[in-house]
């Protein structure tokens, strides 16, 4: 995310309204609670994005893809093994969610979720976004000497586990769920 001290206007808002869509819903979130919250001129949100709400909902989903892409190929670089590399990913997945009080959790989900197929726009962004780290994660782990097929099958497996816990971990306000998941599909992996 941009450092808000540095970041232009519309980095902040794209990066403010990524936070809130996750934690509150794209309904839930006003263009005047997103300006406050970016800290933004009230002019500059159809300055930046004349074509409203949904043009910066498309730009929060674009941004979340790209943080969530630079986590995993982190996690790929600083562990030695694909197992150790799942488990950091979800360990940071659950470090973020802590933070911010079990209210938030992928970038994307949240509006998968409440908008996919009523926005064309929006649900072609989501599915970019799931696209983009299922053929990051595919990559990864081929680089990982998996065959395509496999690597294709341990990375849905990956992140459907993610994506399944971060919302149980909502709901339960507790990582053991990530944690859990992370345990299981290392285990899933090593047995590959």
């Amino acid at each position: 995310m941009p450092d808000t001290t540095t970041a232009t206007t519309r980095e902040r808002m794209v990066s403010t309204a990524m936070t809130l869509f996750r934690r509150d819903g794209y309904a839930a979130t006003s263009w005047r609670h997103l300006v406050e919250e970016a800290g933004t001129p009230w002019g500059s949100a159809y300055h930046h994005f004349p074509g409203g709400k949904e043009q910066l909902a498309v730009a929060a989903v674009e941004l979340g893809t790209t943080v969530v892409a630079a986590t995993v190929r982190r996690a790929f670089e600083r562990t030695e093994t694909v197992e150790d590399a799942v488990r950091w990913w979800f360990g940071k997945a659950g470090q973020a969610l802590a933070a911010d009080g079990y209210r938030g959790g992928c970038p994307v989900a949240t509006i998968t979720l409440e908008l996919a197929n009523s926005s064309p726009a929006l649900t072609e962004a989501c599915r970019a976004a799931f696209t983009s780290w299922h053929e990051l994660l595919t990559g990864l782990l081929a680089g990982h000497g998996f065959d395509a097929a496999r690597a294709d099958d341990l990375a849905i497996a990956a992140m459907n586990n993610l994506e399944g816990a971060l919302l149980l971990c909502r709901v339960r306000r507790s990582l053991d769920p990530l944690e859990r998941a992370a345990a299981h599909v290392a285990l899933v992996i090593e047995a590959a």
